[in-house]
């Protein structure tokens, strides 16, 4: 197994091919994880492909690899969405790159109501340039062969109509009615046991979490009310929090 891990955009064609890393990644390779002539260095793409090479030129601005194996790892069976209201300062950054350790394949970044951060248009591209960065950082950490998909942000409203694409719509909530995974997992074998859902989309509000009105909207788009346990967590907290328990009971069931 490889020590060191590398992002290719461009997926190699075959064995014995020579590739050159962009200045970013061969800096990361050659100055940041000190890597060395003949050292082998796993290369994805983020879409699947997985290579598996030998560096070759250990040069921090254009580092170039021979492609010794090349395979294509399987598509996760389940299709995870977290749904983030924005949250203050680089939380959003710590969000992101979790969630890619753990899996989940899409982030939709919400601006509700009571959200104190506030994507000023003029800085999005950086912000969304930090994001991906993230993201690709989650992926290197984890071993995950696809990079999570960073949606724009989109308001409270937009984001419910998003969501109509998923088989099952969780908010997470601490509001009497709301359920474990579980519970509502075996609500939906009684509704229909030979379907469970392959795509989940899971909500997570902001400090001050979402207002009456938002719940509201939610559940009348179909949003069914997550209980994630009796403690009020951190928004960051909960969004971790959830999508483990998500991935854990799928992945089980």
């Amino acid at each position: 197994m490889p020590d060191f891990r590398s992002y290719y955009e461009h997926p190699p064609s075959q064995v014995g091919e020579q590739v050159t890393l962009s200045p970013e990644e061969s800096n990361h390779l050659v100055a940041a994880n000190r890597a060395r002539v003949g050292d082998l260095v796993s290369l994805f793409n983020g879409i699947g492909c997985e290579s598996q090479a030998r560096l070759l030129e250990a040069n921090k601005r254009k580092a170039v690899l021979e492609i010794l194996e090349i395979k294509q790892a399987q598509p996760p069976a389940q299709n995870i969405a977290l749904a983030q209201a924005l949250p203050k300062g680089k939380l959003m950054e710590s969000i992101i790159r979790k969630a890619s350790e753990i899996g989940a394949q899409r982030i939709f970044p919400v601006a509700s109501q009571r959200c104190e951060a506030k994507v000023d248009a003029k800085k999005q591209n950086a912000k969304n340039a930090k994001w991906t960065a993230a993201a690709l950082e989650g992926a290197k950490q984890s071993g995950n062969p696809f990079l999570v998909e960073i949606e724009p942000v989109s308001d409270f409203s937009r984001l419910l109509e998003l969501s109509q694409t998923f088989d099952l719509m969780l908010i997470a909530s601490l509001e009497p009615a709301a359920k474990s995974l579980k519970r509502h997992l075996a609500d939906l074998r009684t509704e229909n046991p030979d379907q469970l859902p392959q795509s989940v989309i899971c909500l997570i509000g902001p400090e001050g979490d979402f207002t009456p009105e938002e719940y509201q909207l939610a559940a009348d788009k179909g949003f069914r009310s997550l209980w994630l346990g009796p403690h009020v967590m951190r928004s960051e907290t909960a969004a971790i929090h959830a999508l483990s328990v998500i991935h854990y009971e799928l992945s089980g069931s």
